[in-house]
């Protein structure tokens, strides 16, 4: 078990113990008085009434007279009025004194924390506990600490969820660790299981399919296809239903829907993630083999977006030279480092304005319909490389939606780029 249950642990049992012993051996000194007058008063009535009734019995004999028997009773009554105000001094000394009184409430000081243990052993939640612990370790663990420690988890998961199968949280985490770990079969198994437990969990199904996708190498099967437009039925802008859908679609050489199942995708994800790369990559493969099914040539009119900077100088710098050359180009954000669109300047032509746009373009479908987004560069280049080279000046900007990108865009070269 962590510290931290340790620490629970014992503040909760010294605080159970705090209540039991308390009451026991400090009682307050006003109770145990009140207590001892209750008890004395009691008493010294109990005798009055006895003398009282031996006072009656006298009279009846004769031995006394009815005055007599007046006098007597009110000389009783004052008698035990002066004792229950007399008290006995005892001191602070408990009304349980003896160590013998105390022993039922020491053994169950001592039992207390023992038979909460053994309680929550039985009843409670450590092993959940425990499986919490492993996946928050194994967030922060090193890379080569890290099969070791979900390995460990797995097994501690699939050991947890044959004691209780209905936790559809244990299931979940289990199909996640076993796809991280390459384990498709029990990752499979276990999101079904999810689903027999929360039919209505559109996320766990398109994971489900993903899965099945994954064990069956990459394949788009009848399963992963029911999976996944059941789905997009009930949840149509679901990125992992959106990506298997799109990979459907290329593969079946549906090059359009396949571009418009990855952008939908693409605008729900971090910019900078590992799938929104593999996703731009892909739009791009699938621009091109769209661009060569229909036979379009990058002569003639130009088509497409286009973007509009405007590039100037940073003031002051007094290096570069008229004659350098200045290269102009968008190229994929994260993603393929060739130029989607280029022009060549001189630096004396600076500043500028221009537009680049798919009649730029280096190669057949590698232009800015190829990517949503883009990076902007400006280059200033003493040797006239296509290369960048230390002691070169340059600019950069992105990412750029290009097809939301209306206004012009500022480029100001004023970094130069430093020494190896």
């Amino acid at each position: 078990m962590s510290m931290e249950f340790w620490q629970v642990f014992l503040m909760f049992s010294l605080l159970a113990i705090g209540f039991m012993v308390w009451p026991t051996i400090f009682l307050a000194k006003k109770y145990r008085q009140e207590l001892r007058s209750n008890a004395r008063a009691d008493t010294n009535e109990g005798v009055y009434r006895d003398h009282v009734v031996e006072l009656e019995q006298t009279l009846v004999r004769g031995e006394i007279s009815a005055d007599d028997l007046v006098g007597l009773k009110r000389d009783l009554e004052m008698t035990m009025i002066e004792e229950n105000h007399m008290g006995v001094d005892m001191g602070d000394k408990p009304i349980t004194s003896s160590f013998k009184s105390r022993i039922p409430v020491l053994i169950l000081v001592f039992l207390l924390p023992v038979l909460t243990l053994l309680l929550y052993s039985v009843f409670g939640a450590k092993e959940d506990w425990e499986i919490y612990q492993l996946a928050r370790d194994r967030v922060n663990v090193p890379v080569e600490g890290l099969e070791e420690l979900s390995n460990e988890l797995i097994l501690a998961l699939q050991e947890r969820v044959k004691d209780d199968p209905e936790n559809a949280q244990n299931w979940y985490l289990l199909a996640s660790t076993a796809v991280d770990q390459g384990m498709f079969e029990e990752a499979v198994r276990a999101y079904r299981q999810v689903l027999v437990i929360e039919s209505n969990a559109p996320a766990v199904k398109a994971e489900l399919a993903q899965a099945l996708f994954l064990r069956a190498g990459n394949t788009i099967t009848p399963d992963v296809r029911q999976h996944t437009n059941e789905v997009l039925a009930v949840a149509p802008n679901m990125p992992t239903a959106l990506g298997l859908a799109g990979i459907d679609a290329y593969r079946s050489g549906e090059y359009s829907n396949a571009i418009a199942h990855w952008k939908k995708a693409l605008i729900q994800l971090d910019p900078n993630s590992d799938a929104a790369q593999a996703l731009t990559g892909g739009i791009a493969r699938a621009k091109v083999a769209l661009s060569e099914t229909r036979g379009e040539l990058l002569s003639g009119a130009v088509a497409g977006p286009s973007l509009t900077l405007v590039v100037s100088l940073g003031k002051g710098n007094t290096l570069v030279q008229p004659s350098d050359t200045v290269f102009i180009y968008a190229r994929a954000w994260q993603g393929p480092p060739m130029p989607l669109a280029i022009q060549k300047i001189s630096a004396s032509e600076l500043p500028i304005t221009l537009s680049l746009d798919n009649s730029m373009s280096m190669m057949r479908g590698m232009d800015l319909s190829a990517f949503p987004q883009v990076e902007v560069i400006a280059r200033i280049s003493s040797t006239g490389s296509a290369t960048s080279q230390p002691g070169d000046w340059q600019v950069k900007h992105g990412p750029v939606i290009v097809a939301s990108q209306k206004d012009p865009i500022a480029l100001v070269i004023s970094e130069q780029i430093p020494e190896k």
